[in-house]
């Protein structure tokens, strides 16, 4: 047993060399974004606005961003049903440009969908704050196909 060990043991350090390196890049990553782009947050809106054409359409919506989790889930009401439609994202980047009281800035949330149907964007999506409040939208539309959210309710999770 212990000539296994010996005739292992560079690779068993290797290994271990690798690991520690790798899990201390994940936490320096995470520990760059400022604090407030790491908050869990619950978004409200009631409505969908195109930025075409300023068309709202009543669509009830609740939106739980969970960086630490790296995740991202949206649940829908379909338009003029009753139906929800619930999607899961992976959070794969976060770009942060938020101050601290998130009232003016933005977060951009990469994402990869687990659902290939899903009508949201395969890419990304942008919290943004203005003095107007918060809205969410798709960071991969043309700019005049965005639909956007406005968040009629924001809280941080604990």
């Amino acid at each position: 047993m212990s000539h296994l060990f010996l005739s292992h043991r560079y690779l068993i350090i290797f290994v271990l060399f690798i690991g520690c390196s790798l899990s201390a890049q994940n936490f320096k990553l995470q520990k760059d974004i400022s604090k407030q782009c790491m908050q869990k947050m619950r978004l409200v809106s009631d409505k969908i606005v195109l930025a075409k054409n300023n068309f709202e359409m009543y669509i009830p919506s609740e939106i739980i961003i969970d960086p630490l989790q790296s995740t991202i889930i949206t649940n829908v009401q379909k338009p003029n049903k009753q139906e929800k439609t619930i999607t899961n994202f992976i959070i794969k980047e976060i770009k942060c440009k938020m101050n601290e009281d998130i009232t003016s800035g933005t977060i951009t949330y990469m994402v990869k969908n687990n659902n290939p149907k899903s009508v949201y964007p395969q890419n990304g999506f942008i919290l943004k704050a203005t003095s107007e409040g918060l809205t969410f939208l798709s960071s991969t539309d043309p700019a005049d196909d965005t639909p956007v959210m406005p968040i009629m309710k924001f809280e941080i999770m604990k």
